[in-house]
C-alpha cells in the first residue's frame, strides 16, 4: 500500500502535468488571437535578424530621389533653371510633364545605368507622354515603370486575387500595360503591426500571373529568373551604404559634373527612381521600428531577390512543437528543482535565454526563424504557475507554523528558526555579535493606568504596541521583549547584512516610530484618550546573543554592557527633553545618512568613561533652522572651555526656540561655569543623576 509521502509525491507529479498542459494549451490557443503575442514575435524576430545577419552594401544602387529640394528648386539660381528644359518644366510644379522623365531616362542610360526603375505610377494620359514614350521605347530593356492596385486586406500567403482596383501606366506611354515585361506593382504587403517584412514578387490577377515593381526589375536584369510564387521575408541589406542623389542635380551641369563625375556613378548601376519628400507620404515602417521610403523598399527587396538573402519562417508543424517541447521543460524543472523555487525560476530564465540563442544561431546560420513567443509564453506560464504551485504546497504547513511562532516571538526570529534552524539552534548555544539595541518607554504611565478604565488602558497599549511592533518588523528588527509598556528591540541579533545597515535601520524605525506615535495621539485625542509621550534610546556594541532562563522557560535574548547603556540612555531622554537620544557608536555606523545634533557627554551609573549621546533631527536634507546653528556654535565653545562666547550663542539660540529644554539646560550650566569655572582636566562630561 502506498505510502502517504508517496500519494503526495504522485499527487504533486499529476498537477504538474496537468499546469504544464493547461498552459501549452492556452500558449497555442492564446497566439493567434492576442495581437500583443503577435507583435512582440516579429520585434523579437526583428532584434535576432539585427544581431545575427550580415547587411550586404548596396552599392550596385543608386537611389535619385524627388525629394523637398526637387520639387522646390528653391536653392537654384534662376540662370541655371533658365538653362535647363527640364528644370524650367520642374519649376512649373507638381505634378512635372512627363517629359522631364524622359529627359532623366535617357541621361541615365546614357551615362551608363544598367536599368532604371520609376517608383511612380503614370495612370493618366497627359501632355508630352509622346517624349516620354519615345524615350521609354528606346530603352526598353533598361526601363521598369510602376503600376498599382486597391483590394480588400487578404492573407499575405493568399497569391490570386480576384476582383482588384488596378492602375496600370497610361496606354499613351505603353499599348499593353499587362503583357510588358516594363510593367511592375509598387504595393507592398505589410503585416498586422504595419511593417514591411516581406515582399511580394509575383501577384495573380483572375489566374494572370503579373509581377510586382523589383520582380520586374529582376526580370529586366535576368530574363529567365524565377519569381517565388509566395511572399518572402526578405533580408534587408546595410541601410546607410545606398548612394542618394536629388533628382534635379540630374540638370544641372556644376552638379552634374563634378558631385556625379558626368554621370560616372551610375555607370553598370540600377538606378531607382522615385519620391522621398515628405509631402509625397511614400514612407513605410519597417523590420526594427524606422521608417523608410518606397523606393529604398524596393530597392531592399529586389537586392534580397538577386542575392537569395531570404528568412523561412516556422509552420504550423513546427509552432507545435516548440510549444509542446516548452510546456514539457516547464513540467521537468518544476519537478526536478520543486523544492528550490529560485532555482526553478532561474532555471525557466535560462530556458528562455536558451531558445533565444536557438532563435539567433539558426537565423544566424540557417536563415529559419523559429517561433519564440509561443513557446517562450508557454514555458513562462507553465514554469511560473508550476513554481508557485510548488511553492504554495511546501509553505502551506509552514505557514501555519509560523503564524503560530509569530504570535509569541518576532517576525525575522521566527524566519530564522524555520529557514535556517541548524545555523540558529548553534547560535543559541551562546555567540558574541555585534548589535543595534533599542529601548522606549511611556513617560507616566503608570499614573496613567491608575487613574483610567483598566479596559481602556490594556486597549489603547495594545494599539500603541501594535504598532510599533509593525514599525520594527518593517525595519527588519527582532522584538527581544516587552517591559509592561517598554519595548526592547534588536538589530543584529538573528540576521545581519552589516553593523551599518543594521544602525541604519534602527534609527530609522525609531523616527518611523516617532511618526507614529504623533499621528496615534491626535486620533485618540478624538475618543478621549490620554496622549502617550515616548522615550527611545539607542545604543550600537558587542553584545552576548543566546537562550537565557531556566530548564522550564528559556528565550533567545542578548545581554551585555551594550544593553545596560541603551536602557541608560532611554532613560537620558527624560533629561534631556528629546524623544530620541543615540550614542556615539551608533552615530559613527550612519555615515551622514541622518541630520544629528548633539546633546551631552555624559557619565551613566556604573561607567567610568563618559558617552556621547545625539539626537536625530531628520534625513540629511532636512531643513535646519538658525537656532540650531547657533546651538551648535555654542556646545563646540562649551566643550573648549570657551564658555563666555558659548553663553552669548546658547542665549540666542534660546530666544529664538524657547520651548527647547536642551538650550535653557546649556545656558544655565554655563552661567554656572562663568560663575565657578570647572577644573582643568574637566573633560566637558556630566554625570547622569539616576540609571
Amino acid at each position: 500500500m502506498p505510502t502517504a509521502a508517496h500519494q503526495r509525491s504522485r499527487r504533486r507529479l499529476v498537477e504538474l502535468a496537468l499546469i504544464g498542459a493547461v498552459s501549452g494549451l492556452i500558449g497555442w490557443l492564446a497566439f493567434p488571437h492576442v495581437r500583443a503575442l503577435q507583435d512582440g514575435q516579429k520585434t523579437i524576430q526583428d532584434q535576432i535578424i539585427e544581431l545575427s545577419s550580415d547587411h550586404p552594401p548596396l552599392s550596385d544602387f543608386v537611389f535619385v530621389a524627388i525629394d523637398d529640394a526637387s520639387m522646390k528648386l528653391d536653392q537654384l539660381w534662376p540662370e541655371d533653371i533658365a538653362a535647363s528644359p527640364a528644370l524650367k518644366l520642374m519649376e512649373a510644379g507638381w505634378p512635372w510633364a512627363r517629359p522631364v522623365y524622359a529627359a532623366a531616362l535617357d541621361r541615365l542610360v546614357d551615362a551608363g545605368a544598367r536599368l532604371v526603375i520609376f517608383d511612380l505610377v503614370f495612370d493618366a494620359a497627359k501632355p508630352g507622354d509622346e517624349v516620354f514614350r519615345e524615350s521609354l521605347d528606346r530603352h526598353r530593356t533598361k526601363v521598369v515603370l510602376g503600376a498599382n492596385f486597391t483590394r480588400d486586406a487578404i492573407s499575405p500567403d493568399h497569391l490570386d486575387i480576384a476582383s482588384p482596383s488596378l492602375n496600370p501606366p497610361a496606354e499613351s506611354l505603353i499599348p499593353d500595360p499587362w503583357g510588358d515585361p516594363r510593367v511592375g506593382f509598387v504595393n507592398f504587403e505589410p503585416d498586422v503591426d504595419k511593417k514591411v517584412r516581406t515582399a511580394r514578387y509575383l501577384y495573380s490577377f483572375n489566374g494572370r500571373p503579373l509581377p510586382s515593381l523589383s520582380g520586374a526589375a529582376a526580370r529586366q536584369l535576368e530574363p529567365a529568373r524565377e519569381l517565388p510564387p509566395r511572399a518572402r521575408f526578405f533580408r534587408f541589406a546595410d541601410r546607410a551604404s545606398i548612394r542618394v542623389v536629388p533628382f534635379f542635380s540630374l540638370f544641372v551641369p556644376t552638379d552634374w559634373e563634378k558631385t556625379l563625375r558626368c554621370g560616372a556613378i551610375f555607370r553598370d548601376k540600377i538606378v531607382i527612381v522615385g519620391p522621398s519628400a515628405a509631402i509625397l507620404q511614400d514612407n513605410h515602417l519597417v523590420a526594427g521600428g524606422n521608417t523608410m521610403p518606397g523606393p529604398l523598399i524596393h530597392v531592399h527587396a529586389l537586392s534580397a531577390l538577386l542575392g537569395g538573402r531570404f528568412y523561412d519562417r516556422a509552420g504550423t508543424g513546427v509552432q507545435a512543437l516548440s510549444v509542446l517541447l516548452a510546456a514539457l521543460t516547464a513540467f521537468a524543472l518544476t519537478v526536478w528543482l520543486g523544492r528550490r523555487p529560485l532555482a526553478a525560476l532561474l532555471g525557466v530564465v535560462a530556458s528562455l535565454v536558451a531558445l533565444l540563442v536557438v532563435t539567433y544561431l539558426a537565423a544566424r546560420w540557417a536563415d529559419y526563424l523559429p517561433p519564440v513567443v509561443q513557446p517562450g509564453f508557454t514555458l513562462l506560464l507553465a514554469g511560473v504557475t508550476g513554481i508557485a504551485w510548488n511553492f504554495a504546497r511546501e509553505r502551506r504547513e509552514s505557514g501555519r507554523m509560523r503564524s503560530m511562532l509569530e504570535r509569541y516571538i518576532s517576525r525575522n526570529l521566527v524566519r530564522e528558526v524555520l529557514d535556517n534552524r541548524e545555523d540558529f539552534l548553534s547560535a543559541l548555544g551562546g555567540t558574541r555579535r555585534p548589535v543595534t539595541v533599542f529601548f522606549s518607554d511611556v513617560r507616566g504611565f503608570t499614573s496613567v493606568s491608575e487613574r483610567e478604565d483598566a479596559g481602556k488602558v490594556v486597549e489603547q497599549l495594545n494599539e500603541y504596541l501594535g504598532e510599533m511592533v509593525a514599525v520594527i518588523f518593517r525595519h527588519q528588527g527582532t522584538v527581544d521583549k516587552f517591559m509592561g509598556d517598554g519595548i526592547m528591540a534588536v538589530w543584529g541579533n538573528v540576521v545581519s547584512e552589516s553593523p551599518a545597515i543594521d544602525a541604519r535601520r534602527a534609527v530609522e524605525a525609531a523616527l518611523e516610530m516617532q511618526a507614529r506615535i504623533a499621528a496615534l495621539n491626535e486620533r485618540w485625542s478624538q475618543r478621549g484618550l490620554p496622549a502617550f509621550h515616548v522615550g527611545m534610546g539607542l545604543n550600537h556594541g558587542e553584545a552576548v546573543f543566546g537562550n537565557i532562563g531556566s530548564a522550564e522557560k528559556m528565550e533567545p535574548t542578548v545581554i551585555g554592557d551594550a544593553v545596560n547603556l541603551a536602557s541608560r540612555v532611554e532613560g537620558l531622554t527624560k533629561t534631556y527633553g528629546v524623544p530620541l537620544l543615540i550614542t556615539q557608536s551608533v552615530a559613527t555606523l550612519l555615515e551622514n545618512r541622518f541630520r544629528l545634533r548633539s546633546v551631552d557627554l555624559v557619565r551613566v551609573m556604573g561607567k567610568l568613561r563618559p558617552t556621547e549621546v545625539l539626537t536625530v533631527l531628520g534625513p540629511p536634507d532636512v531643513a535646519v533652522s538658525e537656532w540650531i546653528t547657533l546651538y551648535e556654535g555654542g556646545m563646540a565653545d562649551y566643550r573648549a572651555h570657551r564658555f563666555a562666547p558659548a553663553l552669548e550663542q546658547f542665549r540666542a539660540a534660546h530666544a529664538l526656540a524657547p520651548q527647547d529644554r536642551l538650550c535653557g539646560l546649556y545656558v544655565a550650566r554655563t552661567e554656572r561655569f562663568l560663575a565657578e569655572p570647572p577644573p582643568a582636566d574637566w573633560d566637558g562630561a556630566d554625570s547622569a543623576a539616576s540609571k
